[in-house]
């Protein structure tokens, strides 16, 4: 009798390991289906400040659920604002878990993908699973190739060329974006921004050395607390504001310039002001009128 239940015993301590190990699976499984694969919810979550999520698109191909993760062949953006033209692409996707990070009752995922010929990587820590967390996000770019992006894809310029790097930095609140925060940096370097669209003006082309854009992300506000641009013959610099949510998308942005060499882009001295709704604002040059000098009237003469 004791030599049957000893053996009870075992049969059900097996049972209950494989059982475990298999609710883990499925666990997991669901988990990265929800997140990575349905519909358009993450997409939409994790893009929701950035760019403008909440009318965001994603078209995936070549999808592949595995033990430890899942690969994707490619991942097609879109918004609603552009009329069905692709926003951009990524390739080559994988994405792994950490299933040691359950034992905590949340979920760590890493991603690696092919961004024009550059490097994009996103982790995602504290996925709620069974307590209660909130997941943060960290997206890194590297040495991504901007005249592989295709021209004609924005309406308020042609195209766009140069090296970019940077970072993206937000905690993410599942079902509540409108409390997210975050920062952010992006460096574009040696390139330039072709025929700009500029109001009542012919169409401009920048060429630059150097751009940094930095900012922070609250809520369904990103705040643009620096825009820097160290063009060949021009020095730019200014800040502002871009609103998203469900109902509009504004942008507010504005810039001083002065040029640096005679055959400048921009003349002189002004200042360029990006308003309206941000997939076709309104951008405006306003040129600094230099102040004539005051000529002095001669003082009457004495007879």
């Amino acid at each position: 009798m004791r030599n049957i239940k000893k053996l009870f015993t075992k049969i059900n301590k097996q049972y209950l390991l494989y059982a475990g190990a298999v609710v883990w699976f499925f666990i997991l499984l669901v988990v990265v289906l929800y997140l990575f694969f349905p519909h358009q919810k993450f997409v939409k979550i994790a893009f929701q400040n950035f760019l403008c999520g909440n009318k965001m698109m994603a078209s995936i191909e070549g999808a592949k659920i595995r033990p430890v993760g899942a690969v994707a062949s490619k991942i097609v953006f879109g918004h609603e604002g552009l009329q069905g033209k692709p926003l951009f692409e990524i390739e080559k996707i994988k994405i792994s878990w950490n299933p040691f990070s359950l034992v905590k009752g949340v979920l760590s995922i890493s991603s690696d993908a092919s961004a024009y010929t550059g490097k994009m990587k996103v982790n995602i820590e504290g996925i709620p699973v069974i307590i209660n967390s909130l997941p943060n996000m960290k997206i890194n770019l590297s040495n991504i190739n901007l005249a592989k992006y295709p021209e004609n894809r924005l309406p308020w310029f042609k195209g766009v060329s140069g090296t970019l790097n940077g970072w993206v930095k937000k905690d993410m609140p599942l079902y509540a974006p409108e409390r997210q925060k975050g920062s952010f940096s992006i460096n574009m370097r040696n390139g330039e921004i072709m025929e700009i669209a500029i109001k009542n003006l012919p169409r401009l082309t920048i060429p630059y050395k150097d751009i940094t854009i930095e900012g922070r992300i609250d809520g369904e506000r990103i705040n643009l607390t620096k825009i820097v641009i160290n063009s060949s013959g021009n020095s730019i610099n200014g800040n502002g504001i871009i609103e998203a949510n469900e109902f509009e998308q504004k942008v507010n942005l504005k810039f001083n310039y002065e040029a640096t060499t005679k055959n400048a882009p921009l003349a002189g001295k002004g200042t360029i002001t990006i308003s309206g709704n941000q997939w076709s604002p309104d951008i405006v040059i306003t040129p600094e009128v230099p102040e004539k000098p005051s000529v002095a009237t001669p003082a009457p003469q004495k007879k």
